[in-house]
């Protein structure tokens, strides 16, 4: 869920932000300047409307991307902290049971927490996979 949470981004969140605050500051100075621009008789009170109109409109749409990344920052925020809290009691129940799964049981456990166990040339072995904590590997003998 996370991952899929994830994957809705277009690119990279934070930057995504700062282009919508950049986006928002800029129509600010704009107001100000059409504003300006009005005054000293530059722009007709009908033209004034109109190019406020369209910034109000680009102000709605920033504010609504905002929103939508704030949104989705604060449901994976809560889908982490749900995770770690998942893990370590599926964790503790799990290791109390393992040894009476049937194999198939056992390796749909292990894809659903994305165990890989990687044999390194010189006997070394690394666990890769989500964990609810450190986890170490020791082996007491090698095999080749």
């Amino acid at each position: 869920m996370i991952e899929q949470e994830r994957d809705k981004s277009r690119g990279d969140p934070e930057r995504e932000a700062k282009a919508w605050l950049h986006k928002l500051a800029e129509v600010d100075r704009k107001r100000s300047g059409f504003q300006d621009m009005a005054a000293e008789g530059l722009l007709t009170f009908e033209e004034l409307r109109a190019k406020l109109a369209d910034l109000e409109d680009t102000r709605k749409i920033a504010e609504r991307e905002l929103k939508v990344l704030r949104e989705r920052a604060e449901r994976i925020e809560v889908l982490e902290q749900d995770k770690a809290t998942l893990l370590a009691s599926f964790g503790n129940v799990v290791l109390g049971t393992l040894d009476q799964l049937t194999p198939e049981k056992r390796n749909q456990l292990y894809k659903m927490l994305k165990l890989r166990l990687i044999a390194g040339i010189d006997g070394s072995l690394r666990l890769e996979g989500v964990f609810c904590g450190d986890l170490d590997v020791h082996t007491s003998e090698t095999t080749s």
